[in-house]
């Protein structure tokens, strides 16, 4: 592969490796989605450990006639359908699965890890499970909502039916598991049914950010922003962002009181000691900024919707709010304002040539007006008067 080439191609959240001829080992350390997230904006694929369904499902195909395949999970979940999807296709593998939660399987990454034939839970690892949620942004009746609730029961439903497959409880005790959420350590998931054995194989570091904002586990940062409850045992560290192993060459030392400190002047720096850290910081600007220009869009459409009854011409406010060039409240009526002023002068113009038609003309005489000379030059006056009007209306323009 060219050198061009690997610098273009993303680093995967997941890694898959042939340990020998029998035995496959796979890594999924970052979040479940569909697909890969684009921004809104520039239509770029957005930055992060995303672990996407069509990928994985494809690289799986490298590997799935193993005899044996243990899978590694330290995932905050995320979509549940990728995740149901993904745990469906492992459950069905010839070979042996063996999931191993190395810190933590929470959300969708917990359906995940009830594919294994055998389900490990490191003694300090998390496993989380919690009722399907969905973000709404739109204009809802009351049937609209009754649908998405029955979508939320569906899926809560498909959920609850691994649960209780793989841990051999009812539905009914499983259901109070996604009641909120419910968080089990290594000995409680196995109590539960939800795991079958306790090891101690991988050291787990599990901490929060002190604007908790952030779950820090084994060295990777996961947002906070969809768990509703998280364990109080777990530590908050001082700063507000994860940190991260500096690497050496990256590193400026400055003796100071028989002290190393690190200094970090500029962000390539930051980037070469805390790659994940920063990653972090850019994911939540952009989040932030995608956010904020949604707001503003929304914004936008609201104040065209409140003038758009007063605008004739429906296709202009129709290219006004999802047009090429899409034009704000001010600039619709701008726009609709001089567009009127030019019919106005065209019916100015047209009148006035009508007018200029009457001059000399007499009309023909008819019963009706004979012995009235007078009514005709009294129509010739009318119209007159009325073209000097509305050049007065429209500030003597023609």
């Amino acid at each position: 592969m060219a050198l061009e080439q690997m610098i273009d191609t993303p680093v995967k959240a997941y890694n898959i490796a042939v340990i020998d001829d029998d035995t496959a080992e796979i890594n999924m350390y970052g979040e479940v989605v569909s697909r890969i997230p684009v921004d809104w904006w520039t239509g770029e694929k957005i930055p992060g450990n995303f672990i996407a369904l069509d990928e994985f499902l494809e690289d799986l195909k490298e590997i799935e006639d193993k005899a044996n395949i243990n899978i590694h999970i330290n995932s905050v979940g995320g979509d549940f359908y990728a995740g149901l999807a993904i745990y469906n296709r492992l459950k069905v593998l010839a070979g042996n699965v063996t999931t191993i939660n190395d810190g933590l399987a929470a959300s969708a990454a917990s359906i995940i890890f009830q594919a294994g034939n055998t389900r490990k839970m490191n003694a300090g690892s998390n496993l989380m499970m919690h009722g399907v949620s969905g973000l709404l942004f739109d204009y809802y009746n009351v049937e609209d909502l009754k649908a998405i609730i029955k979508q939320f029961q569906a899926h809560n439903n498909a959920a609850i039916g691994v649960f209780a497959e793989r841990s051999g409880r009812t539905k009914e005790e499983c259901k109070g598991l996604m009641q909120g959420e419910t968080w089990l350590t290594g000995q409680d998931a196995v109590d539960a049914g939800l795991a079958d054995e306790v090891i101690d194989s991988t050291p787990v570091s599990m901490s929060l950010s002190n604007d908790k904002h952030f779950l820090i586990s084994n060295g990777i940062a996961f947002s906070t922003n969809r768990m509703h409850s998280i364990p109080q045992g777990i530590p908050v560290t001082n700063c507000a962002l994860p940190a991260g192993k500096p690497q050496d060459h990256a590193n400026k030392k400055t003796e100071t009181g028989g002290e190393n400190k690190m200094e970090f002047k500029t962000m390539e720096e930051w980037k070469a000691a805390f790659p994940e850290f920063v990653e972090q910081i850019e994911n939540a600007a952009k989040e932030a900024g995608r956010a904020e220009g949604a707001q503003a869009e929304r914004e936008r459409l609201q104040a065209i919707e409140g003038i758009e009854n007063a605008i004739a011409d429906k296709e202009v406010v129709k290219n006004a709010k999802y047009g090429e060039q899409p034009l704000n409240a001010e600039q619709l009526a701008l726009l609709a304002m001089q567009q009127e002023a030019k019919i106005k002068a065209a019916v100015l113009q047209s009148m006035e040539k009508d007018g200029e038609a009457t001059k000399g003309v007499e009309a023909a005489p008819n019963n009706g007006n004979e012995g009235n000379p007078a009514d005709e030059s009294n129509d010739s006056e009318m119209i007159n008067n009325a073209v000097e009007i509305f050049k007065t209306m429209m500030g003597g323009k023609k």
